[in-house]
């Protein structure tokens, strides 16, 4: 049984960081919790050296994308202070995180998420144990939006620093929507309002490749629902009736989008599956009122923007919101996306804490989130690619995930959408019993080997 779940888990883990873009405490009201609320902090203290400024040192950092500009910026502005003080930086997917850290032991700082910290950790601690606790080395996190650090804490301590906000939802072409007399939905009711005047002009409205579009429009929705509400996500790791029930709708709003052709399966055959590259170069053809995807594929537009003949010679104001599919406004779902954790083994334990006490202060984690084009993890967004979420005149529920949702209520969430989306599974009830048989397999599956 453990080593079928290990394998199980290990499998969902893997998907849930492909997946990572399709993604705290119970709900608030939206002007207590929306992410663009002001900041009333104090300001912020100037940053002083506690180490010797001249000595040569290289710090070891690994991390999953393959190439990390944001990060040279940091420490181009780190070297104003230390600056003999280099970084080489190694490219290294978190599922082959263990292996690296026990062939490089003396690493010094590493890339983490939940994948590889909190959801091996009642099974294997590994990494975590490896991990050093940022606040016991007196590293100020303040600057951090208080409800993202919920899920980087584990028994306690703080083991990683996030860098960025994961969103989900979707790119809206402004240009397009005013030229046709609407303007951007703010509720679900004036999303099918507008869905339907779209199809009526010849577009087709919702996009995006197969095996994102139907997940990406309700896993907001989904997460919201589960994590502000306990009785629903015990319902649902004990494949109770009633969690049936409760989510049932949620896929109901998948079939009733396809069913009216707001969503077309022919056009979406032609994105490709990771949803990048081909899919910003087709929403920039202007044609597209809403592609559905994640803030990690957004950062890659504006780069793009100048290789789109067509955008460049009838450039079009577009931005990125959250899905309306609540009545009452949109699902925020909040998480983390990725975060550095110091190796406690570190060659130069010293100056690689050093480095992140510096990586902390918000100027800093601005840069990162800014120079990446993701959502900053601070509570002064100087941003503005975000306004537009950041300001959504209708907020249903705001959540913010502390680790609450485990990877496989998330992961399964989205195969079981993107398989009824497709047809795989008849009916709305059949996707929401599927789903959660499938989470209360592995809660029983946890809950056994836990014994």
């Amino acid at each position: 049984m453990r080593n079928k779940l290990l394998r199980r888990l290990a499998l969902v883990c893997a998907a849930a960081v492909l997946t990572c873009g399709l993604a705290g405490c119970g709900g608030t009201t939206p002007e207590a919790a929306s992410i663009s609320a002001a900041s009333t902090a104090a300001e912020p203290a100037v940053f002083k050296p506690k180490l010797d400024t001249t000595k040569e040192v290289e710090l070891e950092a690994s991390g999953f994308f393959g190439n990390f500009e944001a990060l040279d910026q940091v420490l181009n502005a780190f070297n104003e202070y230390y600056p003999n003080v280099t970084l080489s930086y190694e490219q290294n997917s978190g599922d082959k995180m263990v292996e690296y850290l026990k062939n490089n032991s003396y690493a010094d700082i590493i890339m983490t998420d939940d994948t590889n910290l909190r959801y091996p950790n009642w099974e294997d601690s590994y990494i975590a144990d490896q991990c050093v606790d940022l606040t016991a080395e007196g590293i100020d996190l303040s600057a951090v939006q208080p409800e993202l650090l919920d899920e980087c804490t584990f028994d306690g301590k703080v083991l990683r620093i996030p860098f960025a906000q994961n969103r989900t939802g979707m790119v809206v072409n402004k240009t397009l929507l005013e030229k046709e007399g609407l303007s951007v939905p703010t509720n679900y009711a004036d999303f099918l309002t507008t869905l339907e005047a779209l199809k009526q002009a010849g577009y087709t409205p919702i996009q995006g490749p197969e095996d994102v579009v139907y997940a990406g429009l309700t896993y907001n929705m989904a997460m919201s629902m589960l994590g502000t509400d306990s009785e629903l996500l015990d319902a649902l790791n004990n494949g109770d009736e009633a969690a049936v029930e409760a989510l049932k709708p949620v896929f109901e709003k998948v079939e009733e989008l396809k069913e009216k052709g707001y969503i077309s399966s022919e056009v979406n055959a032609d994105y490709p599956n990771d949803n990048y590259d081909g899919a910003i170069m087709k929403f920039f053809e202007g044609d597209v009122p809403f592609w559905i995807c994640n803030t990690e594929k957004y950062s890659g537009m504006k780069k793009r923007e100048s290789k789109s003949e067509t955008f460049s010679a009838s450039p079009f104001e577009y931005a990125f919101v959250d899905v309306p599919m609540g009545d009452d406004g949109v699902y925020e779902f909040v998480e983390p996306w990725f975060g550095f954790s110091v190796n406690k083994n570190s060659d130069d334990y010293d100056y690689a804490v050093e480095f992140i006490r510096f990586l902390a202060q918000e100027e800093q984690l601005n840069t990162l989130s800014s120079v990446k084009g993701v959502p900053t993890v601070t509570s002064n967004n100087t941003d503005a690619s975000y306004n537009d979420m950041n300001s959504q005149p209708q907020v249903a529920v705001h959540y913010v995930n502390d680790g609450t949702l485990m990877n496989h209520v998330k992961d399964y969430f989205s195969k079981t959408a993107s398989h009824f989306g497709k047809g795989d599974i008849a009916t709305a009830e059949d996707a929401a019993r599927e789903y959660v048989e499938q989470c209360a397999g592995i809660a029983q599956e946890m809950a056994e080997a836990a014994q």
